[in-house]
C-alpha cells in the first residue's frame, strides 16, 4: 500500500488508524498483486463481494467468531483460547495504552493468535439489529442493509468484557481510529 496508517508503527505490530474502506481496497490490491481474482466490486455504500472469487477478503462476523472461537476444537472459552484474558489477549489491564506484537499471547485451539484483544477487527458485515433473528447461521455472508459495519474482538483499549467472544462495534466503514485493524481471510477453492 506505499504506507502504513498506524499510529505504532513496527513490522510485528497489527495495521490500525483503518476504515473498513481502506480493508476493501488492500483486499483488492493484495488478490491482484498475487494474481488472484478480487472479491470487491463497486464503490461507497454499493460495494459488493463475490464470494466464488479466490482472492482476500474480510471474514463475514460468522466466519470470524467461528474461527475465534476454536472451530470445531471450540471449548468454550470467554476469550479466544482460554478463559484467562491475561494468556489470549492484549487489553486494557496489560497494553501498556497501545497496540502490542502480533503471536505474544498463546493461541487458541486453531492456532490463531490474537482475536481477542490488541485491534478491533474489521468484518464484511453490516448491522441490522434484527438480522440475526433471521440469520441462515454459519455460512451466512451477514446483513446487505445498514449503514454502518461490524468490528469484532476487543481492543488494547477496552476491559476484559469488551474483549468476550461476543462482544462487537458498530461504526461507520469511514470510522478510523487506532484501536481498529483488520484480519483478512481466503475461500480454499
Amino acid at each position: 500500500m506505499k504506507s502504513n496508517p498506524s499510529n505504532w508503527k513496527n513490522d510485528l505490530l497489527p495495521v490500525e488508524q483503518v476504515s473498513w474502506y481502506d480493508v476493501v481496497d488492500y483486499c483488492n490490491k493484495r488478490s491482484i498483486k498475487e494474481g488472484l481474482t478480487p472479491c470487491y466490486s463497486g464503490s461507497g455504500n454499493s460495494i459488493t463481494c463475490d464470494w466464488r472469487a479466490n482472492g482476500y477478503r474480510l471474514p463475514t462476523e460468522s466466519e470470524w467468531e467461528f474461527a475465534a472461537r476454536g472451530g470445531n476444537k471450540g471449548k468454550g472459552y470467554k476469550y479466544s483460547g482460554s478463559n484467562d484474558i491475561g494468556s489470549v489477549a492484549w487489553y486494557n489491564g496489560n497494553s501498556g495504552n497501545k497496540t502490542q506484537e502480533v503471536g505474544t499471547k498463546s493461541p487458541n485451539e486453531l492456532g490463531i493468535h490474537d482475536m481477542s484483544g490488541n485491534v478491533w477487527e474489521w468484518c464484511w458485515d453490516r448491522y441490522n439489529s434484527s438480522y440475526y433473528a433471521k440469520s441462515s447461521g454459519l455460512d451466512s455472508p451477514g446483513a446487505t442493509t445498514g449503514l454502518i459495519h461490524m468490528l469484532c474482538g476487543g481492543s488494547w483499549g477496552v476491559n476484559a468484557y469488551g474483549c468476550r467472544l461476543t462482544s462487537r462495534d458498530f461504526i461507520d466503514p469511514a470510522g478510523k481510529y487506532y484501536s481498529y485493524g483488520f484480519r483478512v481471510v481466503r475461500a480454499a477453492l
